[in-house]
C-alpha cells in the first residue's frame, strides 16, 4: 500500500456541497458533517497508510510497553536517547525523532501519517501532564508512570478519544482551512481572520464533543485485544482505527441531524 496523499476533495460533488454550505452561511454542525462526509473515502483509506500505522501501532502499544520491564531495551531499539524519560518535552522529542526515523525507512511520510503524528505528541503532551505532579518537576520514573497507566481500558479510553477528536479536527481542517480562507473578507461569511479563527475554534470543540463515542468502546477493545487475547499486531490495531473513524464521521453526521 503506498503514501496516501489527502488531497482529492476539492474537485469531488461532496466537496462541492462543503463550499456551497460555507457560501449559504450554514451552521458548524452542517459543515462539520458535510466536510466528514466529502473525506470519508480519504480518511477510511488512512488505516491502510504504513506512516499512518506506525503513530497507531504507537498510541497502541506504547502504554504496555512502558508497563514492561524491558521497556528501556524498547526505547533504545526505536532510536530513543538513554535520557529520554529526563523530562515530557525530551520524551516527545524523542518519540518525534523516533517516528521520523520510522517513515524514513518506510521511504518517506504521507499526509495521513504527518496528521497522525502531529495529533498523536500533542495528545500525549496534553495528557501526560494531566497524570503527573505539578509542583515539582517529573521524574523519569513519574514519567514511565503515567505512560503505563494508559495500558488499562479505562485510561486508555480517554487517550483515545483525544487522539481521534484531534485527528479529526485536523483532517477536516486540512480541506476546510484552504476553502475557508476564500469566505474571508468583506460581505463573505467571515468578515475577517478573527470570525474565520473563531469558527475554526468551535468546529475543534466540536470534533472534541464527538470524539465520546471513541471512548465508549476504546476502553473495551483495548482491554480484550491487548489484555484478554493479547493481540498486538497491527491488523488488530488498523481494524480499531477503521472503526474509531467510521463512528466519528457517523456522529458528526448524527449531531447534525439533531441539532
Amino acid at each position: 500500500m503506498g503514501h496516501i496523499r489527502l488531497g482529492t476533495l476539492p474537485q469531488s460533488k461532496k466537496w462541492r456541497d462543503v463550499v456551497e454550505l460555507l457560501e449559504a452561511d450554514a451552521s458548524l454542525d452542517e459543515v462539520a458533517a458535510a466536510a466528514a462526509r466529502a473525506s470519508e473515502l480519504d480518511l477510511g483509506r488512512a488505516s491502510d497508510d504504513p506512516a499512518f500505522q506506525i503513530v497507531t501501532s504507537l498510541l497502541v502499544q506504547l502504554p504496555f510497553w512502558a508497563r514492561s520491564p524491558g521497556f528501556d531495551q524498547v526505547l533504545a531499539e526505536h532510536n530513543f536517547d538513554p535520557n529520554a524519560l529526563s523530562s515530557v518535552s525530551s520524551f516527545l522529542a524523542n518519540l518525534s525523532g523516533s517516528i521520523d526515523q520510522s517513515f524514513f525507512e518506510l521511504g518517506g511520510s504521507s499526509d495521513a501519517g504527518e496528521l497522525a503524528r502531529s495529533a498523536f505528541l500533542e495528545t500525549l503532551s496534553v495528557e501526560l501532564r494531566h497524570r503527573l505532579p505539578s509542583l515539582f518537576e517529573p521524574t523519569p520514573q513519574d514519567i514511565r508512570k503515567a505512560l503505563a497507566s494508559f495500558s488499562s481500558g479505562a485510561n486508555f479510553a480517554p487517550l483515545a478519544r483525544a487522539f481521534f477528536a484531534k485527528l479529526t479536527y485536523k483532517s477536516l481542517d486540512y480541506y476546510l482551512s484552504r476553502e475557508l480562507a476564500n469566505h474571508t473578507g468583506a460581505n463573505k461569511r467571515f468578515s475577517d481572520d478573527a470570525q474565520r479563527r473563531e469558527f475554526e475554534s468551535a468546529l475543534a470543540q466540536h470534533t472534541v464533543e464527538a470524539s465520546r463515542i471513541v471512548e465508549e468502546f476504546a476502553g473495551g477493545w483495548y482491554g480484550k485485544t491487548i489484555w484478554k487475547e493479547q493481540n498486538l499486531d497491527q491488523e488488530a490495531i488498523n481494524k480499531f482505527t477503521r472503526y474509531a473513524f467510521k463512528k466519528m464521521r457517523s456522529e458528526l453526521v448524527r449531531r447534525r441531524e439533531t441539532a
